[in-house]
Protein backbone atom coordinates (compact mmCIF):
# COMPACT_ATOMS: atom_id res chain seq x y z
CA UNK A 1 0.00 0.00 0.00
CA UNK A 2 2.67 2.11 0.80
CA UNK A 3 2.40 5.65 2.44
CA UNK A 4 -1.14 6.64 2.82
CA UNK A 5 -1.57 10.81 2.15
CA UNK A 6 -4.04 12.07 4.95
CA UNK A 7 -7.49 12.40 4.30
CA UNK A 8 -8.18 15.86 5.16
CA UNK A 9 -4.62 16.79 3.12
CA UNK A 10 -6.01 14.99 -0.07
CA UNK A 11 -9.22 15.89 0.30
CA UNK A 12 -8.64 19.55 0.69
CA UNK A 13 -6.63 19.25 -2.46
CA UNK A 14 -9.26 17.87 -4.44
CA UNK A 15 -11.64 20.49 -3.50
CA UNK A 16 -9.34 23.00 -4.53
CA UNK A 17 -8.47 21.24 -8.13
CA UNK A 18 -12.18 21.17 -8.70
CA UNK A 19 -12.91 24.94 -7.70
CA UNK A 20 -10.03 26.79 -8.71
CA UNK A 21 -11.39 28.55 -11.54
CA UNK A 22 -14.21 30.29 -9.38
CA UNK A 23 -13.56 29.72 -5.71
CA UNK A 24 -14.61 32.75 -4.50
CA UNK A 25 -18.15 32.17 -6.00
CA UNK A 26 -18.39 28.70 -5.26
CA UNK A 27 -19.66 28.50 -1.92
CA UNK A 28 -20.40 24.70 -2.16
CA UNK A 29 -16.61 24.16 -2.41
CA UNK A 30 -16.00 26.38 0.45
CA UNK A 31 -18.34 24.76 2.79
CA UNK A 32 -16.75 20.77 1.35
CA UNK A 33 -12.92 22.73 2.04
CA UNK A 34 -14.25 24.20 5.26
CA UNK A 35 -15.63 20.40 6.33
CA UNK A 36 -12.58 18.97 5.86
CA UNK A 37 -10.61 21.15 7.80
CA UNK A 38 -12.75 20.18 10.39
CA UNK A 39 -11.16 16.21 10.47
CA UNK A 40 -9.70 15.42 13.99
CA UNK A 41 -5.90 14.88 13.96
CA UNK A 42 -5.64 10.67 13.51
CA UNK A 43 -3.52 10.49 16.86
CA UNK A 44 -3.27 12.54 20.12
CA UNK A 45 -0.70 15.19 20.46
CA UNK A 46 2.04 13.01 22.05
CA UNK A 47 1.49 10.49 19.34
CA UNK A 48 3.12 9.62 16.10
CA UNK A 49 0.96 8.57 13.18
CA UNK A 50 2.05 5.16 11.57
CA UNK A 51 0.66 4.89 8.06
CA UNK A 52 2.88 2.19 6.11
CA UNK A 53 3.35 -1.82 5.12
CA UNK A 54 4.62 -4.12 7.41
CA UNK A 55 6.62 -7.02 5.91
CA UNK A 56 6.39 -10.13 7.62
CA UNK A 57 10.16 -11.35 5.99
CA UNK A 58 12.91 -8.99 5.88
CA UNK A 59 16.51 -10.22 5.27
CA UNK A 60 19.04 -9.63 7.76
CA UNK A 61 22.51 -10.18 5.82
CA UNK A 62 25.47 -8.93 7.71
CA UNK A 63 28.06 -7.50 5.52
CA UNK A 64 30.41 -6.30 8.01
CA UNK A 65 30.52 -7.61 12.07
CA UNK A 66 32.49 -6.71 14.51
CA UNK A 67 34.64 -9.88 14.58
CA UNK A 68 34.53 -12.83 13.76
CA UNK A 69 32.32 -14.56 16.37
CA UNK A 70 30.42 -11.06 17.65
CA UNK A 71 26.48 -11.14 17.30
CA UNK A 72 26.36 -7.26 16.44
CA UNK A 73 26.47 -6.13 13.06
CA UNK A 74 28.19 -3.01 12.39
CA UNK A 75 26.78 -2.80 8.22
CA UNK A 76 23.92 -4.82 7.06
CA UNK A 77 23.25 -5.00 3.58
CA UNK A 78 20.60 -3.38 1.38
CA UNK A 79 18.26 -5.58 0.74
CA UNK A 80 14.92 -4.06 0.79
CA UNK A 81 12.85 -6.23 -0.95
CA UNK A 82 10.25 -7.82 0.92
CA UNK A 83 10.21 -11.69 0.97
CA UNK A 84 5.91 -12.32 1.98
CA UNK A 85 2.81 -10.39 1.18
CA UNK A 86 3.16 -6.96 2.35
CA UNK A 87 0.34 -6.31 5.45
CA UNK A 88 -1.20 -2.69 5.86
CA UNK A 89 -0.72 -0.71 8.85
CA UNK A 90 -2.36 2.29 10.20
CA UNK A 91 -2.13 3.37 13.83
CA UNK A 92 -0.55 5.90 16.47
CA UNK A 93 2.26 5.46 18.77
CA UNK A 94 4.04 7.10 21.64
CA UNK A 95 6.57 9.39 20.48
CA UNK A 96 8.60 8.03 23.32
CA UNK A 97 9.19 5.66 26.01
CA UNK A 98 6.46 5.40 29.39
CA UNK A 99 5.58 7.64 30.31
CA UNK A 100 6.16 9.81 27.13
CA UNK A 101 7.16 12.94 29.12
CA UNK A 102 10.71 14.64 28.45
CA UNK A 103 13.29 14.77 30.63
CA UNK A 104 12.09 12.30 32.82
CA UNK A 105 13.40 8.91 33.27
CA UNK A 106 11.69 6.06 31.15
CA UNK A 107 9.77 3.25 33.46
CA UNK A 108 11.34 -0.25 33.60
CA UNK A 109 10.72 -3.03 35.80
CA UNK A 110 7.47 -3.55 34.91
CA UNK A 111 5.62 -6.61 33.67
CA UNK A 112 3.85 -7.18 30.62
CA UNK A 113 0.49 -7.29 32.15
CA UNK A 114 1.43 -3.96 34.50
CA UNK A 115 2.13 -2.34 30.74
CA UNK A 116 -0.61 -3.53 29.02
CA UNK A 117 -2.60 -1.96 32.06
CA UNK A 118 -1.27 1.14 32.55
CA UNK A 119 -1.39 1.75 28.53
CA UNK A 120 -5.02 0.96 29.04
CA UNK A 121 -5.65 3.27 32.00
CA UNK A 122 -5.25 6.24 29.69
CA UNK A 123 -7.30 4.59 26.46
CA UNK A 124 -4.61 3.45 25.19
CA UNK A 125 -3.22 -0.52 24.19
CA UNK A 126 0.21 -1.94 24.20
CA UNK A 127 1.72 -2.10 20.69
CA UNK A 128 1.64 -5.13 18.70
CA UNK A 129 5.05 -6.83 18.02
CA UNK A 130 4.55 -5.84 13.91
CA UNK A 131 3.29 -2.17 14.60
CA UNK A 132 6.27 -1.69 16.85
CA UNK A 133 8.76 -2.90 14.05
CA UNK A 134 7.24 -0.68 10.95
CA UNK A 135 7.76 2.33 13.53
CA UNK A 136 11.33 1.42 13.72
CA UNK A 137 12.09 0.47 10.18
CA UNK A 138 10.04 3.05 8.03
CA UNK A 139 9.11 2.29 4.99
CA UNK A 140 12.13 1.56 3.65
CA UNK A 141 12.77 -1.62 6.51
CA UNK A 142 15.90 -0.33 7.80
CA UNK A 143 17.16 -2.62 10.31
CA UNK A 144 18.60 0.45 12.69
CA UNK A 145 16.02 3.25 13.18
CA UNK A 146 18.77 5.82 11.35
CA UNK A 147 19.99 3.47 8.67
CA UNK A 148 22.14 0.13 7.91
CA UNK A 149 25.39 0.82 9.72
CA UNK A 150 25.33 0.71 13.08
CA UNK A 151 26.74 4.02 15.38
CA UNK A 152 27.84 4.30 19.10
CA UNK A 153 25.28 7.32 18.80
CA UNK A 154 22.62 9.05 18.09
CA UNK A 155 20.98 5.87 20.10
CA UNK A 156 21.92 4.74 23.84
CA UNK A 157 23.68 1.88 23.06
CA UNK A 158 26.76 -0.72 23.54
CA UNK A 159 27.48 0.33 27.42
CA UNK A 160 29.39 -2.12 29.39
CA UNK A 161 27.78 -4.19 31.20
CA UNK A 162 27.19 -4.09 34.98
CA UNK A 163 26.91 -7.48 37.01
CA UNK A 164 23.87 -7.71 38.46
CA UNK A 165 22.71 -8.48 42.17
CA UNK A 166 19.95 -11.23 41.52
CA UNK A 167 19.04 -11.00 45.25
CA UNK A 168 19.15 -7.17 45.49
CA UNK A 169 16.86 -7.48 42.70
CA UNK A 170 13.93 -9.38 43.84
CA UNK A 171 13.84 -8.04 47.79
CA UNK A 172 12.25 -4.64 47.37
CA UNK A 173 13.82 -3.29 50.06
CA UNK A 174 17.02 -2.99 48.09
CA UNK A 175 15.60 -3.08 44.90
CA UNK A 176 15.82 0.45 44.12
CA UNK A 177 19.59 0.69 45.24
CA UNK A 178 20.36 -1.81 42.43
CA UNK A 179 18.75 -0.15 39.80
CA UNK A 180 19.88 2.71 40.15
CA UNK A 181 23.20 1.16 40.54
CA UNK A 182 22.95 -0.94 37.12
CA UNK A 183 21.18 2.49 35.54
CA UNK A 184 22.87 3.45 32.17
CA UNK A 185 19.42 4.68 30.15
CA UNK A 186 19.17 8.45 29.45
CA UNK A 187 16.13 10.67 30.28
CA UNK A 188 13.81 10.89 27.75
CA UNK A 189 13.88 12.97 24.38
CA UNK A 190 18.24 13.06 24.95
CA UNK A 191 19.01 11.97 21.88
CA UNK A 192 17.56 13.77 19.01
CA UNK A 193 18.96 11.68 16.41
CA UNK A 194 17.71 8.33 17.94
CA UNK A 195 14.47 8.41 15.55
CA UNK A 196 12.57 6.59 12.74
CA UNK A 197 11.68 7.93 9.42
CA UNK A 198 7.94 8.29 11.53
CA UNK A 199 9.21 10.64 13.97
CA UNK A 200 9.28 8.06 16.57
CA UNK A 201 12.24 8.11 18.94
CA UNK A 202 14.69 5.24 21.19
CA UNK A 203 12.83 2.11 19.35
CA UNK A 204 16.58 1.31 19.83
CA UNK A 205 18.36 1.10 22.69
CA UNK A 206 17.91 2.98 25.99
CA UNK A 207 15.17 0.69 27.54
CA UNK A 208 14.46 -2.90 26.44
CA UNK A 209 10.03 -2.05 25.51
CA UNK A 210 7.31 -4.72 25.74
CA UNK A 211 5.12 -5.85 22.57
CA UNK A 212 1.97 -7.75 22.16
CA UNK A 213 2.75 -10.93 19.94
CA UNK A 214 -1.17 -12.47 21.00
CA UNK A 215 -2.90 -10.66 17.24
CA UNK A 216 0.40 -11.16 15.28
CA UNK A 217 0.85 -14.99 16.43
CA UNK A 218 -2.30 -16.26 17.70
CA UNK A 219 -0.64 -19.75 17.62
CA UNK A 220 2.38 -18.67 19.42
CA UNK A 221 3.19 -19.92 22.91
CA UNK A 222 4.87 -16.36 23.35
CA UNK A 223 2.21 -13.90 24.25
CA UNK A 224 4.94 -11.01 25.34
CA UNK A 225 7.56 -10.51 22.99
CA UNK A 226 10.46 -7.77 23.74
CA UNK A 227 11.90 -5.47 21.05
CA UNK A 228 14.63 -3.21 20.46
CA UNK A 229 17.09 -3.77 23.15
CA UNK A 230 18.86 -1.61 25.53
CA UNK A 231 21.57 0.13 26.91
CA UNK A 232 23.84 -2.90 26.68
CA UNK A 233 26.03 -4.02 24.08
CA UNK A 234 23.19 -6.06 22.52
CA UNK A 235 21.74 -6.51 18.91
CA UNK A 236 19.20 -3.31 19.18
CA UNK A 237 17.81 -3.76 15.48
CA UNK A 238 14.35 -3.15 14.41
CA UNK A 239 13.82 -6.82 14.14
CA UNK A 240 14.75 -7.83 17.20
CA UNK A 241 12.42 -9.57 19.21
CA UNK A 242 12.87 -11.51 22.45
CA UNK A 243 10.83 -14.13 23.22
CA UNK A 244 12.44 -16.27 25.88
CA UNK A 245 10.74 -13.91 28.96
CA UNK A 246 7.16 -14.75 30.20
CA UNK A 247 4.65 -11.84 30.73
CA UNK A 248 5.38 -12.13 34.55
CA UNK A 249 8.87 -11.31 33.64
CA UNK A 250 10.66 -8.14 34.57
CA UNK A 251 13.92 -6.39 35.24
CA UNK A 252 15.99 -3.72 35.44
CA UNK A 253 16.06 -2.80 31.72
CA UNK A 254 13.17 -3.46 30.55
CA UNK A 255 9.86 -0.80 29.86
CA UNK A 256 7.79 -0.44 26.85
CA UNK A 257 5.56 2.06 24.54
CA UNK A 258 2.09 2.40 23.87
CA UNK A 259 -0.12 2.33 20.67
CA UNK A 260 -3.36 3.37 19.63
CA UNK A 261 -5.95 3.03 16.70
CA UNK A 262 -5.92 6.48 14.82
CA UNK A 263 -8.82 8.57 15.09
CA UNK A 264 -9.51 10.43 12.02
CA UNK A 265 -12.17 7.83 10.65
CA UNK A 266 -9.77 6.86 7.58
CA UNK A 267 -9.79 3.16 6.96
CA UNK A 268 -6.92 1.05 4.93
Amino acid sequence: MGSVLAASSWLAALVLWFAAPGLAADGAALAALAEVSELPAPCPSDMVLVDGDYCPAVPYVCARRDGPSAYRCLEYARLGRCGAPLEPRRFCIDRYEWPNRVGEAPRVFVTWYEAKKLCGEIGKRLCRRTEWTLACEGPKRLPYPYGFIRQPSPCNVDHRPIPFDIDAMIDPATRDAEIARLWQADPIGSHDGCVSSYGVFDLAGNVDEWTDNQADDPASPYISTLNGGYWGPVRDTCRLTTTAHGPRFEFYQVGFRCCADSDDGVDL
